[in-house]
């Protein structure tokens, strides 16, 4: 912290960095759940069954979604550590 109490430019700037990172997946599950629901209400339409093809198409959209959110939060990190690690070599 600075001495009026305030904190640092470069720390506001990680936060920010940081959790616009989080909202943008958090956004990106949310919208692959509400297209997937959208795309299952309308086959459920033309087939007579809206409300199971909307259901299993919110499924699906959750699914690609949290695999989505597992990638980019789990593996990639793993990722990028491993070729740190390389590097340092």
């Amino acid at each position: 912290m600075s001495k009026e109490g305030k904190p640092a430019p470069e720390r506001g700037n990680e936060v920010l960095r940081a959790s616009s990172e989080f909202l943008g997946l958090g956004m990106t599950f949310a919208a692959s759940v509400a297209l997937f629901g959208w795309i299952g209400f309308k086959v459920g339409a033309l087939i007579g069954a809206e409300s199971l093809s909307m259901i299993l198409g919110m499924l699906l959209g959750g699914a690609g979604g949290f695999y989505n959110l597992y990638v980019q939060m789990v593996i990639r990190p793993r990722e990028e550590q491993g070729r740190e690690e390389s590097d340092d070599d």
